[in-house]
């Protein structure tokens, strides 16, 4: 066993990995906080992983909860997963977690990291896939699809109608995606499947924004500065990556919410400054997409699909026109959590690595 300590609070790293050789480096790294059960399950899929051609990889898990829930999730995989290491950082949120990692493969002298969530689990083939587009593009930032996975076993017939019209959805969506990048199109990229060259990436000095806290979007935001720097953006349509939908994500109420925060979102994101023009442009346009998110309620011509793009589309206007009044999104709002005294004077620990 090797030890290190991590102290996330500054960002600041101290590490006694082995220095980079001839062999490509990656970084398999996922966010987590308090879904112990689906965390276990990708650490799973990430056991049985196919190593890419001439690399190595390695698994960070980055605990968002302050009292370190993840920790036991990883013990019965130590011996099983290449190079599994843990990191506990205490301050919440999504693009802080995001940016723990991301100092993590910098000062780690990794060439490449990917990101997935922690409520999906992989193909075996994923990253050797993500890693051969990586290579035969030469692009910068790689993305793919996710699929939904089957609902769980406890969901009533109600939310397995939600999960089908969801995984409808998002084939849509990955078709629409695969299509657009094959065209030589912008393709936006996110972290639930994602791999970026960090060797280009590091001397911009991209980031995560930590002012999108609570609003979501900080990795298309990166997606955005990235493009900006010159980067180039592919799409690997065969590397893998399977969605679980919780239970409270099986309502409409939820994916009229969801619609609702990331249209709010990314209206904000996209102009800064309100003119005449855009108010009256984006007023119409939410009239229309509500009408139509209605019409499709009652004709559902996209077949499985059209309940959750038609709710979807409704909370997408309401989202929008909040946008306009100035209201924001506040998705991913959380209540500050009490720090264990061990925490507070360490900053973020680092267990154990094998």
């Amino acid at each position: 066993m090797k030890h290190c300590l991590v102290k996330g609070a500054g960002g600041q790293i101290g590490t006694d990995l082995e220095p980079s050789t001839d062999r490509t480096r990656i970084l398999v790294a996922c966010l987590t906080y308090k879904r112990g059960p689906l965390l276990g399950t990708l650490l799973q899929s990430f056991a049985a992983l196919d190593a890419p051609e001439g690399a190595d990889y390695s698994v960070l898990v980055v605990d968002n909860d302050p009292l370190g829930s993840a920790r036991p999730c990883l013990d019965p995989l130590m011996g099983s997963i290449p190079g599994l290491t843990y990191v506990l950082e205490p301050r919440r949120g999504i693009p802080v977690a995001r940016n723990a990692a991301l100092d993590y493969a910098l000062a780690n002298d990794f060439d490449a990291m990917c990101f997935v969530d922690d409520d999906e689990f992989v193909k075996h083939d994923w990253l050797a896939k993500l890693v051969a587009t990586w290579r035969e593009t030469g692009a910068q930032l790689v993305g793919g699809p996710v699929l939904v996975a089957a609902p769980p076993q406890e969901a009533t017939p109600f939310e397995a109608f939600i999960n089908d019209s969801l995984a409808a959805r998002m084939n849509r969506k990955n078709a629409k995606s695969a299509k657009l990048a094959s065209k030589g199109a912008p393709v936006t990229v996110v972290t639930n499947n994602w791999l970026c060259a960090l060797r280009w990436m590091k001397p911009k000095n991209i980031r995560f924004d930590e002012r999108q806290l609570y609003t979501g979007g900080s990795d298309a935001s990166f997606c955005k500065a990235m493009r900006a720097a010159g980067a180039k953006i592919v799409w690997s349509p065969d590397a893998l990556v399977y969605e679980t939908m919780t239970r409270d994500r099986l309502t409409l109420a939820y994916q009229f919410h969801r619609g609702a925060s990331q249209s709010n979102n990314h209206f904000v994101m996209k102009n800064p400054t309100l003119t005449a023009d855009v108010l009256l442009s984006a007023l119409l346009v939410s009239v229309l997409k509500f009408v139509t998110g209605a019409l499709l309620l009652v004709v559902p011509v996209f077949g499985k699909a059209s309940p959750v793009v038609a709710v979807r589309s409704m909370g997408w206007s309401v989202g929008r026109i909040g946008a306009i009044m100035g209201f924001r999104s506040r998705l991913y709002e959380f209540e500050p959590a009490p720090m264990p005294k061990q925490t507070q004077s360490l900053g973020a620990e680092m267990t154990m690595r094998e």
